[in-house]
């Protein structure tokens, strides 16, 4: 991905790019809330590298998430808000197989599709609720934020 860079349309700044990048660049404490529904752990392959949700394991996207919830913390006034809408992934069967999860809709790229969702963590079985929600929510608390 190329670096971000900022677009302002009146009073407002519109940054794109990698999200952890482009808070870098926010003025520190000048966001009064988040809302955000990241990108849910192997759902999908926006064909980026380094983009949030591909990483190999469990532990990996929870480790990404927490930084992108530091640059957060960073650009939130003292009082801000952090609302967060974060989905559950199910194991999948071994990337390119037949059982493997299919997209909706265009079925055209499934085999792609199939083969970027990442292995069976270790530990679990196909079909298995990783529970990411609940990795990601004590993770984010151990780093100092409150779960309400």
């Amino acid at each position: 991905m190329s670096a971000p860079y900022k677009v302002v349309i009146g009073n407002a700044g519109i940054y794109l790019g990698d999200c952890r990048d482009s808070m870098r660049q926010m003025p520190a404490g000048s966001a009064q809330t988040c809302v955000t529904s990241p990108p849910y752990f192997g759902l999908r392959d926006y064909g980026h590298p380094g983009q949030l949700g591909m990483e190999q394991t469990p532990e990996q996207y929870v480790a990404a998430m927490v930084e992108v919830f530091r640059c957060v913390r960073n650009v939130l006034t003292d009082n801000g808000t952090l609302w967060l809408n974060i989905g559950d992934s199910y194991c999948s069967t071994a990337p390119g197989t037949v059982n493997a999860p299919q997209p909706r809709g265009n079925r055209n790229n499934a085999e792609q599709w199939a083969n970027a969702r990442p292995k069976t963590p270790e530990g679990m079985k196909p079909k298995d609720l990783i529970g990411i929600p609940w990795m990601l929510a004590f993770a984010l608390r151990a780093d100092g934020w409150y779960l309400r």
